[in-house]
């Protein structure tokens, strides 16, 4: 089952139809979500603000961003970091002994995060031929 973030317009509707009064299920129904979905997003975002307690579609959606932000934290390292992973890949480490060795003054990333900055292409240029997980076929 494939998962889609709520759009600013879908808070918006919500936050009408949650107003009118009606149920978590019929505001599911009526925008096509499960209503777990409705229930985490207004629990998740819901505002005390102007003595008035209830769901504001703009904040919820600047709460969702903010949170979204500290997703995927490790593709934000220092250059010195992803310098010293090119330097490493270009001599054919892999990516596990990158990972794995101590360096002195940086805190490098899991060998599964070098392998994903390289098939997204921050690293060596998107060369994937630098690396090759052990024991599995290389992406297409």
């Amino acid at each position: 089952m494939n998962y889609t973030h709520l759009t600013i317009e879908e808070r918006v509707c919500l936050r009408k139809y949650y107003i009118e009064g009606k149920s978590y299920r019929e505001i599911a129904k009526l925008l096509g979500r499960s209503p777990s979905t409705i229930s985490r997003e207004i629990g998740r975002n819901y505002t005390h603000r102007y003595a008035i307690n209830t769901y504001y579609p703009h904040t919820a959606h600047k709460k969702y961003l903010l949170r979204r932000s500290f997703c995927h934290r490790g593709m934000f390292w220092n250059k010195a970091v992803t310098d010293y992973i090119n330097e490493k890949l270009q001599r054919t480490w892999s990516p596990e002994q990158i990972a794995n060795t101590p360096c002195e003054g940086l805190k490098l990333p899991s060998f599964k995060t070098i392998y994903r900055w390289i098939y997204e292409k921050y690293l060596v240029k998107g060369n994937e031929m630098f690396c090759a997980e052990r024991g599995k076929p290389a992406k297409d």
